[in-house]
């Protein structure tokens, strides 16, 4: 579980609020077959740079960068 290394509370509500939202914006345009790889790669990504992020924007802002760099 890549969000169960967070000790803060504050960290895992910051990313859990931001896989959420980079979900809704990336769902839709995702073919259902890829749907659950996708969103397991997202949750990778949510994870790795939640600490790195100032606030939760940033760390959307940041993901959403590095989701569409293949």
């Amino acid at each position: 579980m890549p969000f169960s290394s967070f000790q803060d509370p504050a960290d895992l509500q910051r990313a859990q609020a931001a896989l959420d939202e980079m979900w809704r914006r990336i769902r839709p345009i995702i073919d259902e077959a890829d749907q659950p790889r996708e969103r397991d790669r997202l949750v990778y990504l949510v994870a790795s740079y939640t600490l790195a992020a100032h606030d939760e924007d940033d760390l959307i802002e940041r993901v959403w960068e590095r989701y569409w760099q293949r």
